[in-house]
């Protein structure tokens, strides 16, 4: 006999009732976006029902979600999130229930990344030919959703400012140290046959942020 559909105040994990408040669900008003308690993540409201099983082996519907978080009307569906996404690359207030995280950015557009690597690649591609130059920032972020809607926001500062020097000096110290760790150990890396990419990267980024090297580099051809 096929497992009963959960009735309007039950969810089931398996075949036992549990209650609707039960279900792991926040509410952002601010952003009208539904957040899961239990991953810290956004949840567009089609795929709710989805990620509560997947993730929580929760079986509900919409009418209990509704219930749950106390709306009469969906939350932001995925393809909302998507638009709201593309035109919320800087938002003044987090998300609530969605960790803040130390992350960094480009100096010259919103994008935001956690990692320093990306932001590089970033600026490196998008923004090579640019004046001013793009530089790194650090900035606060937050990662609202998984999956295809994956991607880093701003969230803005109280007083809306970056960390931008004390961000680049201390990118540029640990360059400078990486690159030099990268000489001194060449025969030992050259003998084991062990790149590290790592310094690696480093010494790509090292040559090119010297304009007079990267010169010599390109009038040879060779593309970094």
């Amino acid at each position: 006999m096929p497992n009963p559909e959960p009735g309007l105040h039950d969810i089931r994990l398996g075949n036992t009732p549990l209650a609707v408040s039960q279900l792991p669900l926040a509410l952002d008003t601010t952003y009208n976006i539904a957040t899961c308690t239990d991953c810290y993540i956004g949840i567009p409201f089609d795929w709710i029902q989805a990620h509560m099983k997947d993730n929580h082996g929760l079986k509900c519907n919409d009418q209990q979600v509704f219930e749950c978080l106390n709306i009469t009307d969906p939350t932001m569906k995925s393809d909302e999130v998507k638009q709201w996404l593309y035109g919320n690359r800087i938002v003044k207030k987090p998300i609530e229930g969605i960790p803040i995280l130390s992350g960094v950015g480009c100096s010259l557009c919103p994008y935001s990344a956690k990692k320093w690597n990306v932001i590089y690649i970033h600026t490196s591609s998008t923004h090579r030919d640019e004046t001013p130059k793009a530089s790194i920032v650090e900035r606060k972020v937050q990662k609202p959703f998984q999956s295809s809607l994956k991607q880093y926001i701003q969230v803005e500062t109280e007083d809306g400012s970056e960390s931008e020097d004390e961000g680049i000096e201390g990118w540029k110290l640990k360059l400078d140290e990486d690159f030099t760790r990268l000489v001194e150990h060449h025969d030992r890396i050259e003998d084991t046959g062990n790149l590290d990419l790592r310094l690696i990267n480093a010494f790509i980024a090292k040559v090119r942020y010297n304009p007079f090297i990267y010169y010599l580099l390109t009038l040879d051809g060779i593309s970094i």
